[in-house]
């Protein structure tokens, strides 16, 4: 007896699961990789900016954080420093 299954690779195998959704960009909550990835810098170098409070953080749980990427971006700019022009 020969059993065979077709296997489809159209849909994602859990249509519910956050993995498989798009991504929704610089819009909505963001996890610590994509923020650190943003500004292209170390996980590490982002929890340093979270402790000393310089970028915001929605804390979910103990160990869940989110971050808006329109607040960090915002947090950020202020420790933008300008040319300044000598006459």
């Amino acid at each position: 007896m020969k059993f065979s299954k077709e296997i489809t690779a159209a849909q994602p195998s859990y249509p519910n699961n956050p993995k498989d959704r798009p991504h929704q960009g610089p819009v909505g909550l963001t996890t610590l990789d994509e923020v650190a990835q943003n500004l292209r810098v170390s996980r590490r170098y982002v929890q340093s900016l979270v402790r000393r409070k310089i970028i915001p953080v929605i804390r979910i749980g103990k160990r869940c954080t989110r971050f808006d990427m329109v607040r960090v971006r915002s947090a950020i700019q202020r420790f933008e420093i300008e040319e300044m022009r000598l006459r």
